[in-house]
């Protein structure tokens, strides 16, 4: 029973730092993506519009 709950309190904080690093990773590709939104968003507008049109 010793076993177990070492691997569970060792697979606990492993879980933890991974969605930290996916989080601070996504941060940085959503401040990339809104940078390009800004640029393509005249675009993206005309397309939204005519698709909610269709």
């Amino acid at each position: 029973m010793v076993p177990p709950i070492a691997e569970a309190a060792v697979e606990k904080p492993v879980i933890k730092d991974e969605p930290k690093g996916e989080k601070e990773a996504s941060k940085k590709i959503k401040k990339k993506s809104k940078k390009r939104s800004k640029s393509k968003k005249s675009k993206k507008s005309v397309e939204d519009t005519v698709a909610i049109a269709a």
